[in-house]
């Protein structure tokens, strides 16, 4: 086990979308319910901040400088230095209480974005692609809350958590068509350890999972479904991991402040803030969006 060590306390609601943008050595991340976009230059001792009138769920950096960044039910493109911002897509119109949740860009350049309810209404949610047409295909339905998505390391399976049903599911993966067929139940995470959401995988294909009200991050392999590591985390509620670094093999570790009573934010300060741990492992390319 190793602890990983606060690089940021931000106090964030819910902080989530950690990443690494490699053009301008700089770590990412957004806090949904602030409607807050994150900026952090590796070596900085502190954070630029952009502040957005909807709750703000992703952020990846495209090949331009610019972002692509969900907010609500939209997707748009944000230049940083310009901040201008322009609109790029919607979704679910007829459920205004849904938005955006967790999501992430095949090699194609492909979002799979998914979707959740305000009011964690069961299987209110649904996983999309967002191609280079910027036209959302819905590719799964009846989704409760739409998490982390990565690939295996030879692009053929998709890894997915809906995160109520405490399982990584494996899909089978068609690269050139992005059609996805369920496969198998990669993992199932015991109910004492949290309940999974953001992950990662690294070049040995092992996934790197942020466990809600599990204190950590959890490394599993996906062909045995075993726990192998934990990274401890003083915040119980872990949202997210990404791999970072120059060398990519640091995870950048998000949490939450929110669902904790003021005895439990007394106890654990450092929940909402933004973590860093070096492990013994590098993590697997990351791809941006291409539209």
């Amino acid at each position: 086990m190793t602890n990983a060590r606060l690089l940021v306390d931000s106090r964030c609601i819910l902080a989530e979308s950690p990443v690494w943008e490699q053009a301008r050595e700089s770590y990412l991340w957004v806090d949904i319910e602030n409607g807050v976009l994150y900026r952090l230059k590796r070596g900085a001792s502190s954070p630029e901040t952009w502040t957005f009138p909807h709750r703000l769920t992703l952020v990846i950096p495209d090949q331009a400088g610019s972002y692509l960044l969900a907010l609500d039910r939209k997707l748009a493109t944000f230049n940083p230095e310009s901040e201008q911002l322009d609109w790029l897509c919607e979704v679910a119109q007829d459920k205004p209480d849904n938005r955006w949740n967790d999501g992430a860009c095949d090699s194609k350049g492909r979002l799979w974005a998914g979707t959740m309810s305000t009011q964690f209404t069961k299987n209110a949610g649904s996983l999309y692609r967002i191609d280079a047409d910027r036209v959302p295909e819905k590719v799964i339905d009846q989704v409760s809350i739409s998490n982390g998505i990565c690939w295996s390391l030879d692009e053929k399976t998709l890894y997915y958590i809906d995160s109520p049903t405490r399982k990584i599911q494996a899909f089978d993966f068609d690269l050139e068509k992005g059609f996805i067929s369920f496969n198998r139940i990669a993992v199932t995470i015991p109910e004492e350890l949290g309940t999974p959401d953001g992950l990662c995988i690294d070049q040995n294909g092992k996934l790197w999972v942020a466990h809600y009200g599990g204190f950590g991050v959890y490394c599993w392999d996906p062909e045995t479904g075993l726990q192998l590591d934990k990274l401890d985390v003083s915040a119980p509620h872990v949202t997210s991991c990404a791999f970072t670094g120059p060398e990519n093999n640091e995870l950048l570790i998000t949490t939450a402040r929110e669902n904790l009573s003021a005895e439990q934010l007394q106890q654990y300060p450092q929940s909402g803030g933004v973590f860093l741990a070096t492990v013994p492992a590098t993590g697997a390319t990351v791809y941006g969006p291409g539209f």
